[in-house]
């Protein structure tokens, strides 16, 4: 389950990700679940690290937050 944002914008990703993936997202910026709506499904899905069960990590905690990831 992911942490409730302490203010609109900054919800953090989900703690139970891979620390592949979770270092791949940092380097490329990605802090919040708000990022990864800016960087999209095809491109964080081409990242290093990140796998399929990293991406239905990602796409559970944004649809809790009511946040939905574009395919570009």
């Amino acid at each position: 389950m992911t942490r409730k944002p302490s203010k609109p914008g900054c919800t953090p990703l989900p703690a139970g990700l891979a620390a592949p993936a979770r270092k791949s997202l940092a380097h490329a910026g990605v802090e919040t679940l708000e990022h990864l709506v800016q960087l999209g499904r095809r491109r964080l899905a081409g990242m290093p690290g990140v796998c399929p069960r990293t991406l239905a990590q990602l796409q559970d905690a944004m649809d809790e937050h009511g946040l939905k990831l574009p395919a570009g």
